[in-house]
């Protein structure tokens, strides 16, 4: 089965190392949550799978071959990371934005405008908008439509619905369970709880730069606060 999969990864910022041989793997089509208290390692996870840390040891495969290199040649193997600090083009419209990032696999069911403005209706409102000028809950969900254009295998979401209006977070919801129709992975780093587990498939914990935990979501719904306490500051 078509998967993303890091083993025994280390991660470094310098000399700093932050993931300690941390291994998981998220397959195609599922939603993977990562997560853990603050500082634990869950961003660095993501940048690590993007290239974005100083050094990484381990092995780091995509449906079988490794990924390496630059961020750019990682995204074009079909790997998109939607970081936690919303980077729109400040200078172009919501309709631009989302035309650079557009690529077609050429399949049936790619993501298009259409499809993105049908998840984000507020978005049709301002296609003609600079992006800069929208609220930070309209500029989240343009960052999602943006990465869901790029058509990948896999998107790496860190904190898409901190800090967002209920009515933002249940369009983020949307679009992961939408993502997930056309079979794309996702790996979402989250604190909300609840949100993860209305959307996750497969749960990962990581404390100090290791998965502590790892479950699927049968086991896990039968005992949510088993989690929920794991994730708790005593």
């Amino acid at each position: 089965m078509n998967a993303l999969e890091l083993e025994r990864v280390s991660a470094f910022y310098g000399s700093s190392q932050v993931l300690q041989e941390l291994s998981m793997r998220a397959e195609q089509g599922k939603v993977v949550c990562l997560l853990g208290l603050n500082g634990m390692g869950k961003t660095t996870t993501l940048r690590a799978i993007m290239g974005l840390v100083d050094r990484t040891e381990g092995s780091i495969t995509l449906n079988g071959a490794p990924v390496f290199g630059r961020t750019h040649r990682r995204a074009r193997l079909g790997v998109t990371l939607v970081p936690e600090d919303r980077k729109v083009f400040a200078s172009l419209t919501v309709q631009e934005n989302m035309s650079v990032a557009m690529h077609s696999t050429g399949k049936q069911n790619d993501f298009t405008i259409d499809d993105a403005t049908s998840l984000f209706p507020r978005l049709q409102e301002r296609l003609d908008q600079k992006a800069g000028t929208l609220s930070g809950g309209e500029q989240q969900m343009l960052v999602v439509a943006r990465a869901m254009l790029a058509n990948p295998y896999y998107i790496l979401l860190d904190e898409p619905t901190e800090g967002l209006a209920p009515e933002y977070v249940d369009a983020i919801k949307t679009a992961i369970d939408a993502a997930r129709e056309r079979n794309i992975g996702i790996i979402l780093v989250e604190q909300s709880l609840p949100l993860a587990l209305a959307v996750g498939d497969q749960f990962y914990v990581v404390e100090n730069g290791q998965i502590i935990f790892s479950q699927d979501r049968d086991t896990v719904m039968k005992n949510p606060a088993g989690l929920e306490k794991m994730l708790t500051v005593e």
